[in-house]
Order: structure tokens, then C-alpha cells, then sequence
């Protein structure tokens, strides 16, 4: 049972990254407190609280002091360590949050209204970025950077951001393009990753070409019957939740299937499992490290 609802609970994320695959970045003022309603910049005092670990990367390099983090086993920033833990991503302990008495809460808009509606109905200031692409993880930086008054810095970051991407574009110019297919896998599923997702931004940014392109959604399902027309030359696997439970389902299936095993890239050996650290599902400050991985798989 527990099995099945941590299934349902992964699908549920993948299917809302779907929806928002092409959305633009968006920050929504959900501060039900009077004082705090449409309040148009926070300050060095403010009570912060981020519920995901790409949003309290961005505060943090932003010079922005965290006094609550979720609970994860991922690498939280050096700068909010002793922050206190408010819960999981997907569920985060509001009565945790209210006893901080935040001034806002930021999260990622990815896991749909019923989110966002269930800080407004408890009457917690917050806000609510996209983080689904690489464009918005750079408008996102730039909208908190205004909301916290650290423009400065926020520039700084986006403008270091934009030397990797040229830098990587001078290397991949006149190269004939890897063509490239982002499969998404998690304990029970997979899918195909799109142009329009973080790491389907990450392949196009690195010299590759995405096979998926012209999607309306981040993540597809799988048509067996279409793989051989897309024979990719290089297959990257993106793995969510449990990465070693993961990753042997996908290997088993790419070696077995036999949809999968005839594919250009599985027989040639040009099958690459990204490291969830850097290859997740939102898009987050460890982007250049990301891409320099990802060009280096490439080429």
C-alpha cells in the first residue's frame, strides 16, 4: 500500500510538470495576512521559508537568510543548515510553518492549485515560483532577486549563467548535432523527456538536438512503435526518487525490450544515467556544472 501511494504520488508530480511544460515563470502573491497582502518587497528581517531545495539554493546565492528548509536527502545549502525543517517537498508540515510566523514562503508552482490553494486557506504568506526550464530558472532568479531587493546580485548570477552558454555554444557551432532522447525513469515508470523540460533544455544548450521537439508537454508517454523512427544517437536516462532501483529497471528494459534493445544508441553503448544531483526534475544552481556533464556526454 505504501508502495502504491508513493507510486501515484510520483506520477502525480510528473503529470503537473506536463501541464506547466510550457508556462511561463510566474510568481503568485498568496499572502492572506493582511500586513503582507500584495506586499511588494521583503527585507534583510524577513522570516523565509523555502519548501524545495532548488528554491533555497537561489535564496541562499542570493544572499538571503533561510530560517526554514525541506526535509531531504539532497545537499541543502551551507547557509541554511540550521534551518529548521518544515516537511517534504510534496508535503510540507504547515503547522511547522505557522509556528515560524514567516513573512513568505516560497515554493515551486509545479504541484498544481491544490498547493497553492492550501497555503491561502491557512493563512501563510507565500509565493510561488516556475522552475520547470532553464528560462525559468532565469526569470526566476531575476523576479526574487526584485522581491528581495538583491538585484544586483541576481544579475550577477544570470550573467554568469549566460557566459556558460555562450562559451558552449562557440565549442558546438559548427558541429553536426547529436540527436538525443531524455528518458525519464522512476521505480515503476517511465517516460520521455521533451524539449520542454529542465534536462530536455539542458541536451538543446549542450550541442545536442532533442529528438522530442515541438511538445506541448514536458513529459510524453511512451509509443514503442515510434522509437525506431526516432533512433536516437545517444539516449540520457534522468532518474527520480530511488536512482539505483531506477536505473536497473531502465537498464533491463533498454536491454530486453525489444522496442529498446535495437536502437541505435543502446547498441552502440551510448546510453548515459545522469546524476540525480545535477539532473532533476527542476531546474536549479547547479545548471553549469550540469551542462559542462552534459556537453561532455555529447561530445
Amino acid at each position: 500500500m505504501k508502495f502504491k501511494k508513493y507510486l501515484i504520488s510520483i506520477c502525480t508530480s510528473v503529470m503537473m510538470l506536463s501541464v506547466v511544460g510550457c508556462s511561463n515563470t510566474s510568481i503568485d502573491n498568496s499572502n492572506s495576512k493582511e500586513d503582507k497582502l500584495n506586499k511588494e518587497s521583503y527585507g534583510d528581517d524577513s522570516v523565509v521559508i523555502a519548501t524545495s531545495v532548488a528554491v533555497a539554493q537561489i535564496l541562499d546565492e542570493l544572499g538571503i537568510k533561510i530560517s526554514g528548509i525541506p526535509t531531504t536527502s539532497y545537499d541543502i545549502p551551507e547557509g541554511a543548515k540550521d534551518a529548521v525543517e518544515v516537511g517534504t517537498p510534496m508535503n510540507p508540515d504547515l503547522e511547522i510553518i505557522k509556528s515560524l510566523n514567516p513573512d513568505v514562503v516560497v515554493s515551486v508552482d509545479t504541484l498544481g492549485q491544490d498547493f497553492i490553494d492550501n497555503f491561502k486557506q491557512n493563512n501563510i504568506p507565500s509565493e510561488f515560483v516556475n522552475l520547470t526550464s532553464y528560462n525559468d530558472l532565469k526569470e526566476t532568479i531575476t523576479t526574487l532577486g526584485e522581491k528581495f531587493n538583491k538585484i544586483d546580485k541576481a544579475n550577477e548570477i544570470i550573467n554568469e549563467l549566460e557566459t556558460k552558454e555562450s562559451e558552449l555554444e562557440s565549442k558546438f557551432n559548427n558541429n553536426e548535432k547529436p540527436n538525443v532522447l531524455v528518458v525519464f525513469g522512476a521505480p515503476g515508470t517511465m517516460m520521455l523527456g521533451t524539449e520542454k523540460c529542465y534536462v530536455g533544455n539542458l541536451v538543446d544548450l549542450a550541442g545536442g538536438k532533442n529528438v522530442l521537439e515541438n511538445s506541448t508537454s514536458s513529459f510524453v508517454q511512451i509509443n514503442k512503435e515510434e522509437l525506431l523512427n526516432l533512433n536516437p544517437d545517444k539516449i540520457v536516462v534522468m532518474t527520480h526518487a530511488d536512482p539505483e532501483t531506477t536505473k536497473a529497471q531502465v537498464k533491463n528494459t533498454l536491454e530486453t525490450d525489444a522496442a529498446w534493445k535495437n536502437l541505435n544508441a543502446v547498441k552502440n553503448g551510448e546510453v548515459y544515467y545522469l546524476e540525480n544531483d545535477y539532473f532533476g526534475m527542476s531546474a536549479n544552481l547547479k545548471v553549469i556544472e550540469a551542462l559542462d556533464m552534459m556537453h561532455d556526454l555529447l561530445y
